[in-house]
């Protein structure tokens, strides 16, 4: 296998990836890097397997093996709390905050976390918002139990239009997701207010990209060539989400592009929009806030024992600062 050098007389390091989904518009940064030849160019051959959530990411890496993973971070830390040994190890941070948040009817009495004692909240059983609540609910002094909590396996679309006929008071989900799924329904996304864990758990990250500790350890080079090759598809998708969104449209016919559009949009501007990024530059974590998401997150989920930061994200991959992006204005 090649090193990831680029040179054309090695042969390109294959890698096998799970996606947090199927192609879409918020993991565009692959498919745009793809067209544009930034893996070849990093003496790699990525073959993609389409994933089943952001949470599922972590867990399926370790169990199947996968090199390369694209997930949320608090589902990794789980895995590396309850000593996975195949647990992936996370190598660039792409939401610098958390994208989860529970979506409540405009008109709702629901204001504060608080008020959420004695309703119920629906969502599906991966949803990171939902496997995520027990922090917010520590965070504001909700006893949890007194929350309503089932899961479906409909739609987001039907899930937030059951809501708002009155199936349920709020409803699990990320941001993004949620917006695009109201407006393919036709649904006024005026009609939807969030509470946003980006505020009321600040300290939560969201999807990051993660390796298999294998690979970190047998061929550092490799990881070094791919995450150089994704910071430039970060790049890229910042500079032209136009072209971002019709790599997308080349793999999925069927995308709805209004919707697929304010999600990436969303995800650029809100997930990966923290002030952080500005200062580190996207794929960079703050450790200090790092530890104490991973700390408020253990003991929430009353975990075996509380990672260190280090164990969880290995900064030694990281691109050089001077080339990280600080700035998705163009997007």
């Amino acid at each position: 296998a090649g090193l990831g050098t680029g040179r054309e007389s090695q042969a390109p390091t294959r890698l096998r990836v799970l996606l947090n989904s199927d192609f879409s518009s918020v993991n565009t940064w692959f498919t745009l890097a793809d067209d544009r030849g930034f893996f070849r160019d990093a003496g790699l051959t990525l073959d993609y397997t389409a994933g089943r959530g952001a949470y599922t990411a972590a867990g399926r890496a370790a169990a199947e093996g996968f090199d390369v993973a694209y997930g949320d971070v608090n589902a990794l830390v789980e895995e590396v709390a309850r000593a996975n040994a195949q647990a992936p190890v996370a190598v660039y941070m792409m939401f610098n905050r958390s994208p989860s948040v529970i979506a409540v009817p405009a008109g709702s009495p629901i204001r504060t976390p608080a008020d959420l004692a004695g309703r119920h909240v629906r969502g599906h059983a991966t949803d990171v918002a939902l496997q995520s609540f027990p922090v917010l609910a520590a965070a504001h002094r909700l006893d949890a139990s007194r929350v309503r909590i089932t899961t479906s396996e409909a739609g987001m679309g039907a899930l937030v239009t059951g809501m708002l006929a009155g199936e349920c008071d709020g409803t699990f989900g990320y941001d993004s997701t949620i917006t695009a799924a109201l407006l393919t329904a036709g649904v006024p996304v005026e009609r939807v207010r969030f509470l946003p864990y980006a505020t009321l758990t600040p300290d939560l990250y969201g999807s990051a990209l993660m390796v298999s500790r294998r690979l970190a350890r047998e061929q550092p080079a490799v990881v070094h060539a791919l995450v150089r090759a994704v910071n430039r598809g970060v790049a890229a998708v910042a500079a032209d989400a136009g072209a971002a969104l019709a790599a997308t449209k080349r793999r999925v016919p069927a995308m709805p592009e209004p919707a697929e559009r304010a999600r990436l949009e969303h995800t650029l501007r809100g997930d990966m929009g923290h002030p952080e990024g500005r200062r580190l530059g996207i794929g960079a974590v703050d450790d200090a806030r790092f530890a104490r998401g991973i700390a408020a997150l253990c003991r929430a989920k009353a975990l075996p024992r509380v990672p260190a930061a280090a164990d969880v994200f290995d900064a030694a991959f990281a691109v050089p600062a001077a080339d990280r992006i600080t700035s998705l204005a163009g997007a």
